[in-house]
């Protein structure tokens, strides 16, 4: 792919990582460690860890999606974004456009 063909991706990226940070600070309160010390009640702290656990694997998800898309950014700059990492031919532009951090193309996906 072309550096001219890769640079609308690069705001595509960009939006989805301003999303995400928006995202993870939205889950910063729900991630929180709940002090021991809080009377809530048995139940009600056991109801907190639980709604804690949930947002700490909604966090991880979500760190783990804009990791990849840093790489998708740094695959710009070294202008390979857009080839397959399994057998060097390019990403089809649809997959990219859904799927900016993808590294490789659907048939070798489908061979995995």
């Amino acid at each position: 792919m072309t550096p001219e063909a890769q640079a609308p991706f690069r705001r595509i990226i960009v939006d989805r990582m301003t999303h995400l940070a928006e995202k993870l600070s939205d889950l910063s309160p729900q991630t929180e460690v709940i002090a021991p010390d809080v009377s809530i009640g048995r139940l009600s702290r056991l109801d907190s860890m639980q709604y804690q656990q949930i947002a700490l694997a909604s966090k991880r998800r979500l760190e783990d999606e804009r990791n990849r898309l840093r790489e998708a950014e740094r695959r710009i700059d070294t202008s390979t974004f857009g080839c397959c990492l399994v057998c060097g031919s390019d990403i089809a532009r649809e997959r990219l456009e859904i799927q900016p951090d993808a590294v490789s193309c659907v048939p070798c996906m489908r061979k995995r």
